[in-house]
């Protein structure tokens, strides 16, 4: 089975993947949203948000993409819970303490570009 090179988002708009972008063999400097080339990440970095219970959900699923659907969130919660979003569109899930970031989990299209726990810790703590 071949790799997904788009999907259609909640919008309609057709969104290329870090899997297909990266067979283009450079970075366009578009600011695609699934750069694996950490473009977009430089230009316009990653957005923080608390944990709201309403969202438990969509945190699930998070969990659930990154194959860690038994991971228990509740000695996270809500403090230490955030999700985390690049150009305003939330990817993933980010648990921590008070100086560390423990775990990041990230939607399925979102695995493959780059983003991994010093990456976002990275941009959290500075």
């Amino acid at each position: 089975m071949s790799e997904e090179k788009n999907y259609e988002d909640a919008n309609g708009n057709l969104v290329f993947t870090s899997s297909y972008l990266k067979l283009k063999g450079s970075c366009c400097k578009s600011a695609c949203l699934h750069c694996p080339y950490g473009y977009t990440l430089k230009k316009l970095g990653l957005q923080f948000q608390d944990w709201e219970e309403s969202r438990r959900e969509e945190a699930q699923q998070f969990l659930k993409d990154a194959g860690k659907e038994d991971f228990d969130l509740t000695a996270f919660l809500p403090d230490n819970a955030k999700f985390i979003s690049i150009k305003e569109r939330t990817c993933g899930l980010m648990v921590k303490n008070h100086i560390v970031v423990k775990g990041v989990f990230l939607g399925r299209h979102f695995q493959n570009q780059g983003l991994d726990k010093d990456m976002v810790e990275s941009y959290f703590f500075n």
